[in-house]
């Protein structure tokens, strides 16, 4: 039934009022309802715990000393008990081996003429050349 469909305004002030009367009974009982619903679940009831002063955290152990450095080269204690002069003498009249890997001399062969303009042409291309491009190989 419409509010509007009733002509007078008393009915119709009654019908608003039967309205909100039952509108305000079902919101109790379903209020009633959870707050039964609820009681009938066990409670947990939490114990305030006393708060303990805190103990500090430990600190950790102290490492193990690290074992000492083996020499590379095992030292003679004859070597360390000879004055200096000595050891500066031994050295300088001491052999030199002979030097296998220096350089060998270069074949000093006469370039042909065109062999040098060859290779005069070839110079001036990479020098011409910019960053980054690659020579041209000719056969």
């Amino acid at each position: 039934m419409k509010i509007k469909e009733v002509t007078n305004p008393e009915e119709q002030l009654g019908l608003l009022r039967v309205i909100i009367d039952n509108t305000w009974s079902a919101i109790k009982q379903q209020a009633d309802s959870q707050a039964r619903h609820k009681a009938a679940q066990p409670t947990l009831k939490s114990k305030a715990k006393a708060t303990k002063a805190q103990k500090p955290a430990p600190y950790a152990a102290m490492p193990k000393p690290l074992p000492k450095p083996k020499p590379l080269y095992p030292t003679n204690p004859q070597t360390k008990a000879q004055p200096m002069a000595t050891q500066a003498h031994k050295f300088a009249h001491k052999q030199m081996p002979p030097n296998t890997g220096a350089p060998k001399p270069l074949n000093n062969k006469a370039l042909s003429p065109a062999d040098a303009l060859k290779a005069n042409k070839e110079k001036d291309e990479l020098i011409n050349l910019s960053y980054g491009t690659l020579p041209r190989k000719t056969l």
